[in-house]
């Protein structure tokens, strides 16, 4: 399978990629910290929907969680549309699988209680490489979306590290069935998601999240994990893209920079190269700016110049 480019940024987990079509993918994943507030739970733009992958055994059928103002809806166990809601409304599909149940629930008393244990696991088959997670369905394509996954895990001696794979895909309609004749294809990778805890008060993880949009002909993503992987929740938001920001991430940036290095007079423009001075809202990316080997000659100009650009909004 092709792997897709890596460009670095100042976090454990980050990636851009883009299929051969318009499909955009950056991501992100962090450390679970904030479990008592709940902060790293995205603001950005507009919801459409929130919710916990599988919660049967915490108090009852259907428990939902709020957490910093969002509702993650609880699901019905055995319903192929989460919250069984017809596919029209739904948002996610449950496409995969096994159900963790532990009478040992988290007793931390945080915000991620319900969260941590509504785990979904085994999200994997090792005969397939697509189609074998969850669903996020009813996507337009060309729109932007910003999706997080929570990934927590609190049983004793549980120390799993896994990847996600996010594939475009092509849902029929019927209950969570792909269309056979538009084959997945994967946007963005991200290795190194580790989750564990200690069985009582301790839940470790990360959140992964995603900016992306999808090729006309597909309507959904696919969210996969290989290696026993498990994840908790899921957050669907709709954004718009910030003039500059190339790569998607939500802000404007050194990497943005570096990207339309790499495809001025192809891919970018001079119109580009300004928007990204006009918007850049991380002057500490002047390093990275700094730091590129052997420019193209094309290039140089404009490097110098928003170099120079940078250092004068520090001082000012």
């Amino acid at each position: 399978m092709k792997r897709l480019p890596i460009v670095s940024l100042a976090c454990s987990v980050a990636l851009f990629a883009s299929s051969a079509g318009a499909a955009t993918f950056n991501g992100v994943s962090h450390d679970i910290t904030d479990f008592v507030n709940g902060s790293e739970v995205s603001t950005r733009g507009t919801l459409v929907d929130a919710v916990n992958l599988l919660n049967a055994n915490v108090d009852g059928i259907g428990v939902s969680t709020m957490i910093n103002g969002v509702l993650f809806k609880g699901t019905q166990p055995g319903a192929y549309h989460e919250g069984a809601e017809s596919f029209g409304e739904a948002s996610f599909v449950y496409h995969g699988g096994d159900g963790y149940a532990d009478s040992n629930l988290w007793t931390s008393g945080g915000a991620y209680d319900t969260l941590a244990d509504s785990q979904i696991y085994n999200v994997d088959n090792g005969n397939v490489n697509f189609g074998d997670g969850y669903g996020v369905v009813n996507l337009v394509p060309g729109q932007l979306y910003e999706l997080q996954v929570f990934m927590l895990d609190d049983r004793s001696g549980v120390s799993k590290t896994f990847p996600l794979q996010f594939q475009q895909a092509a849902f029929t309609g019927v209950f969570d069935e792909l269309n056979q004749n538009t084959p997945a294809v994967e946007i963005g990778y991200m290795e190194g998601i580790t989750i564990g805890g200690n069985g009582v008060t301790q839940a470790n993880g990360e959140i992964a999240t995603i900016t992306f949009s999808i090729d006309p002909g597909y309507n959904g993503l696919l969210v996969n994990t290989w290696s026993s992987g498990a994840f908790n929740g899921m957050q669907l938001r709709m954004v718009d893209a910030i003039t500059g920001d190339l790569d998607h991430s939500g802000f404007v940036d050194g990497a943005d920079f570096l990207l339309w290095q790499r495809g001025y007079g192809t891919q970018y423009t001079q119109a580009d190269l300004d928007a990204i001075k006009a918007n850049f809202g991380t002057p500490q990316a002047a390093v990275a700016v700094a730091s590129v080997p052997e420019p193209a000659a094309a290039a140089l100009g404009a490097t110098a110049g928003l170099i120079g650009w940078l250092a004068r909004r520090r001082r000012s």
